[in-house]
């Protein structure tokens, strides 16, 4: 996992090296910067991350059992 936001905090190069399947971005409605950029939002689908944001879904809980993740 990264935490992701404004545009230069998640470069190709990362995605490639680390190869994430899910993102989580933390960032309330409406700020003032206009987290996250769209685009991250880009690269974060090109690399077919699964993106969690909280503006959109509220507080995201992660469970990890058995080296099984999932988030809601």
């Amino acid at each position: 996992m990264h935490i992701i936001g404004s545009k230069g905090s998640t470069t190709k190069e990362f995605l490639k090296a680390v190869n994430p399947k899910i993102a989580l971005i933390g960032v309330g409605e409406d700020n003032k910067f206009e987290h996250p950029s769209n685009e991250i939002i880009e690269r974060l689908e090109l690399a077919k991350c699964v993106i969690y944001r909280t503006d959109i879904i509220g507080e995201i809980k992660i469970k990890i059992k058995n080296k099984h993740i999932t988030c809601n």
